[in-house]
């Protein structure tokens, strides 16, 4: 099989997996609601779930000479300043995009706790006290890094995806899926394996994890994972001196996640 006629088969295979993950994606939240203005949405807040258990997974130049106690509560702190900005990039989003009215909740209130799924007395206090049809909560289970887990089933599943629609196209030719195999081994790993470096880019992924809850029924009725990596078009934003730091890079990766979750959120 010729170079360009492998290519042709890669871009057939990647075509085909984004219609079909396009077809996966979450249904239009005004719908599933059955309301006919745009939901209200309480927004509950991100956790950061992702092992971070040092300052420079996440910070290009972090401070040296600290103790593992100054540095555990420097972490915390980042980790938190990420939680509230992912809270404020969503936000901002649905507000632009005037498709849904976001409503940030207090901290704790009614025992509400970021990136969990309320009690059902506290989603039917919201929804009295707000007028909320639903809320949101969310984790951020991938910042440059994650668990062992995540890639290993990511970059799994996706040899395995790509395997069977090339196989269906090509009368199961084993040279040409054992190919694509080698070729997904060799491009994707640096990706699903975080913050690794191919052909001179850092990735930087970031997952975030959405969830929204009906206020009137306490069952879950939206769900949105969505998995970005830094983009150049996103940098372009930020100071040119700055574009090249680890904690930018991240920024930027979440900025353009938390975009997609606005954009399914706001789906007619």
């Amino acid at each position: 099989m010729t170079a360009k006629n492998f290519m042709k088969s890669k871009t057939l295979s990647l075509f085909l997996i984004i219609l079909i993950l396009h077809a996966c994606t979450a249904p239009p939240l005004r719908k599933t609601l059955k309301i006919d203005h745009p939901p209200k949405i309480g927004i509950i807040g991100f956790k950061v779930t992702a092992p971070i258990s040092s300052l420079s997974s996440i910070v290009q130049s972090p401070p040296k000479g600290i103790s593992k106690e100054e540095e555990k509560e420097l972490i915390n702190k980042r980790l938190r300043d990420i939680e509230e900005k992912a809270d404020s990039f969503l936000i901002k989003d649905l507000i632009e995009k005037g498709k849904a009215v976001p409503v940030k909740i207090p901290e704790g209130l009614f025992g509400t706790k970021r990136g969990e799924k309320p009690e059902l007395e506290a989603l039917e206090n919201l929804r009295k006290e707000f007028g909320l049809d639903a809320v949101l909560y969310g984790e951020i289970p991938w910042y440059g890094k994650t668990r062992l887990i995540y890639p290993i089933l990511g970059i799994s599943l996706d040899i395995i995806g790509e395997s069977v629609i090339i196989g269906s196209v090509t009368n199961w030719n084993e040279t040409i899926i054992s190919a694509n195999i080698g070729f997904e081994l060799l491009t994707s790993v640096p990706l699903w394996f975080g913050g690794a470096y191919f052909f001179g880019v850092a990735f930087r992924p970031v997952t975030v994890d959405a969830h929204v809850v009906s206020t009137s029924e306490g069952t879950e009725i939206w769900h949105k994972s969505v998995d970005r990596i830094v983009s150049r078009r996103i940098l372009i934003k930020y100071p040119e001196s700055e574009r090249a730091k680890k904690e930018v890079q991240l920024d930027a990766s979440l900025l353009i996640a938390i975009s997609a979750i606005a954009e399914s959120l706001s789906m007619e």
